[in-house]
């Protein structure tokens, strides 16, 4: 009865070992886990602040951009202002241009009279020449070929002519108050004295004597 006792305390006591040994295996595996969990919930509170943090961060960053855009938007709105209100201030150049044109167009407009003079002179020299020619040589192929440039030159020069008098016209129009406008008709008296004056007086001597 002894052995059989003796034997089965001794089961006990090793059973009993077994078990005391498996709880200071899992009382270390816990208190591994439990461990891991602090640093692991330390870790995540860490990231938890960074996370906020870089939130912060990225409002204030936007913030800042808005600012900067809207700044941007301000002073691109100034820049153009600016550059308008320079323009404004720079008509002396756009006027002495202008004027500088006007000059030009009268210049050349002098060119213009006095070529036509010249054309003119040329022109009335022919018409005496021709009454020569046929004084001369009656009416021979000589006389026939002079009679020809005389007949001819009209239509060479109708398209110039009205070119040069339909964009006086309009320019005196847009220039004249609307109760002198120029009729489609007829150029100003003046404008006409000035550049017929000397051909009127040519044309009269010539006539006078043939």
């Amino acid at each position: 009865m002894q052995t059989r006792s003796g034997s089965r305390h001794n089961d006990l006591h090793l059973k009993s070992e077994g078990i005391s040994q498996d709880i200071e295996a899992l009382e270390r595996d816990l208190a591994s886990l439990r461990s891991r969990v602090e640093d692991d919930s330390s870790s995540f509170a860490a990231l938890e602040q960074q996370v906020a943090e870089l939130r912060e961060n990225l409002l204030r960053t936007r913030e800042s951009v808005a600012e900067r855009e809207a700044k941007l938007a301000e002073k691109q709105k100034e820049l153009a202002e600016t550059k308008r209100l320079e323009a404004l201030a720079a008509y002396e150049d756009d006027l002495r241009s202008q004027r500088e044109a006007a000059d030009r167009a009268a210049s050349a407009a002098t060119d213009f009279l006095a070529a036509l003079d010249t054309y003119d002179d040329e022109t009335l020299n022919l018409r005496r020449l021709l009454e020569e020619m046929r004084t001369a040589f009656g009416t021979d192929e000589r006389v026939s070929e002079v009679e020809k440039a005389l007949q001819e030159e009209p239509s060479r020069l109708r398209e110039t002519w009205e070119a040069v008098t339909a964009a006086t016209k309009w320019r005196l129009n847009a220039a004249a108050p609307v109760d002198e406008k120029v009729s489609a008709e007829e150029l100003p008296q003046d404008l006409q004295d000035l550049a017929q004056e000397r051909r009127r007086a040519r044309i009269k001597e010539y006539f006078a004597k043939s």
